[in-house]
């Protein structure tokens, strides 16, 4: 049974006289499936491209509008391809990196398929940390890439469900077989491929970048620039070398794991087997496993790559997808493409006074366009500290005028208080009680002893005793008011002026400096000159040069000093961003 569905997945109709059904499935591929119609059928107005098909209840696969083929009979011929071509419908336009440290395989997945809408990751098996670079990719291409450093996978698809489900399978390579074909059984025809002539058991890989700045893996794999296979596969067939290049690698440790994994699939030839069969034991299924039972009592165990209608492929090793991404590329008219650059050399410089607290300091940027770094070397000199001004001379006489505000009345206000004396000799009161009562004929005091009175201008003395007693003197609350009249001062400035008289002047005498780097102490250094490779000293915790971010390298003399740093980056510059070291 074939049914037919619109772009929105909904049955529109079953073709019931739909037939020579037929479906190619190859591992790790796209899947092909073929269909007949009768050229008057009824149906066949709904066999619209991209629309979909399902056969017997199995995968989803769509119309394609460019195989539609008419024979003499009448018969209308359709292909169809798997709807994981969808992905191709979609790119990744620019330049995209995602991967690395932290970043697992499901994560890379789920950051292609985040860019549409029908598929979604079901389970992923691996959890490697590689790092990807994809730019002006399809997203089918960029997915089957991310298997490229992985051995033994398999995808897997579900179409039943809505978004489609997606999933990357370890591939079971020791487990009980599932099936048995042999000869006079149910074997009914039999065809071996052998492919001797890509046997390598020695692989150069290189990535991203060109000439001496292509990224190798001899950093990462002690100092050696190749892979090398086990010595019984080079007693086999002898040291082969092959050079694989594929800039889409961008880090050292994805590149070498995927030619790890490039090294394993050409150290021994490629087998492969046709077999027509009768029936199997059991529906065959892509990665299932496998036993070739041979006439002589022999067997070879493996596992199905390809099926077709009455026959299954099988293989000693995981099918290469290069040839598959490439044709659906091509279709699309993608073309993948690397954008190259050159090793460049620029420099930066800084002059500065400085003494041993106050370093010269020149701070500084990496551009992301900067892909790899050879080494940054910093030319230093120390010279005397330097002064440009020596003395000055007078001006004309100033009078300088500051004028106060006018004349005000300032009041202060004291409290009433009394105070008390007590046993006062006669002789101290005769010297301070001389008054005067004007108006009056008589008059009385309580002073003791003798004291002198005058009476309307008459002096009179006179002798009183008096016993001792206390005196209370109050003094009432009261204020005193005082006038402050408006002033000016005159400040006289003689006569001065300020001239600067042109010239260097040198001062200090540092005979040697220390060296920071991004704040860190970096070393001692002895004498006037110096020519310093700081690229180690620039790297960060994960072992690379920042890029966009300040950097800094700062001098610190011994003493006054005037100094020049010189900063020289040797890398490899190209037109997009992304960062390598």
């Amino acid at each position: 049974m074939l049914e037919i569905f619109d772009l929105s997945r909904r049955r529109v109709a079953i073709a019931e006289n739909a037939h020579a059904i037929t479906e190619d499935q190859q591992i790790n591929s796209i899947w092909y499936l073929n269909f007949s119609l009768p050229y008057d059928d009824p149906k066949r107005k709904f066999c619209n491209p991209f629309w979909y098909v399902r056969a017997d209840g199995g995968e989803l696969y769509r119309i394609m509008p460019a195989t539609v083929h008419v024979d003499e009979t009448g018969i209308v011929s359709y292909q169809c391809e798997h709807v994981l071509a969808t992905l191709l419908d979609t790119v990744l336009f620019g330049y995209h990196v995602v991967g690395d440290l932290g970043t697992y395989t499901a994560d890379c997945i789920q950051y292609l398929l985040s860019r549409q809408s029908h598929w979604v990751l079901a389970e992923c098996d691996f959890r490697n940390q590689f790092e990807y670079g994809w730019e002006q990719e399809n997203l089918l291409s960029a997915l089957f890439s991310i298997t490229a450093p992985l051995e033994n996978y398999i995808w897997r698809t579900d179409t039943s469900v809505y978004p489609w489900r997606l999933s990357l399978k370890r591939l079971d390579m020791e487990g009980i077989p599932k099936h048995y074909v042999r000869r006079a059984r149910n074997m009914l025809s039999y065809s071996a491929e052998n492919e001797p002539q890509d046997i390598c058991t020695r692989l150069y890989p290189l990535g991203y970048g060109e000439g001496v700045n292509q990224l190798g893996i001899a950093d990462i794999n002690g100092g050696v620039p190749y892979l090398e296979s086990p010595q019984r596969y080079i007693d086999r067939y002898g040291l082969i070398e092959r050079i694989w290049i594929d800039r889409r690698y961008e880090d050292a440790e994805s590149l070498m794991a995927a030619a790890k994994t490039r090294l394993d699939q050409l150290q021994e030839p490629s087998v492969s087997y046709e077999i027509g069969f009768a029936e199997l034991d059991r529906p065959a299924g892509l990665g299932d496993r496998i036993r070739i039972l041979h006439p002589d009592g022999g067997y070879t165990d493996t596992y199905i790559t390809g099926i077709g209608s009455g026959s299954i492929t099988v293989a000693n090793k995981n099918k290469s997808m290069a040839a598959t991404v490439s044709e659906l590329s091509d279709r699309q008219r993608i073309e993948q493409s690397y954008a190259q650059g050159a090793t460049q050399l620029y420099s930066q410089a800084l002059q500065a006074n400085c003494d041993k607290q106050n370093g010269a300091v020149i701070d500084f940027f990496i551009p992301s366009e900067m892909r790899i770094i050879n080494r940054v070397i910093a030319k230093i000199r120390m010279d005397r500290f330097r002064s440009y001004s020596k003395s000055t001379e007078a001006v004309a006489t100033q009078t300088v005028t500051s004028t106060a505000q006018p004349g005000r009345v300032v009041t202060s206000d004291a409290r009433e208080f009394q105070y008390y004396t007590t046993e006062m000799t006669a002789e101290e009161i005769a010297e301070t009680s001389e008054f005067v009562l004007p108006e009056m004929e008589t008059a009385s005091a309580s002073y003791s002893g003798m004291h002198t009175h005058f009476i309307d201008g008459t002096r009179h003395r006179h002798q009183i005793t008096a016993p001792k007693h206390v005196h209370i003197i109050k003094i009432p609350t009261h204020n005193h008011e005082f006038q402050i009249e408006g002033h000016a001062h005159d400040v006289v400035i003689p006569p001065h002026a300020h001239e600067i008289v042109p010239g260097i002047y040198e001062f200090g005498n540092a005979q040697n400096f220390d060296l920071y780097v991004n704040g860190q102490p970096r070393g001692f250094y002895p004498g006037k000159t110096a020519e310093i490779d700081i690229t180690n000293f620039l790297l960060g915790e994960d072992r690379r040069i920042p890029r966009g971010s300040w950097l800094s390298v700062e001098v610190r003399p011994d003493d006054l000093a005037y100094i020049s740093i010189d900063l020289i980056f040797q890398g490899f510059v190209q037109s997009r961003g992304g960062v390598t070291v």
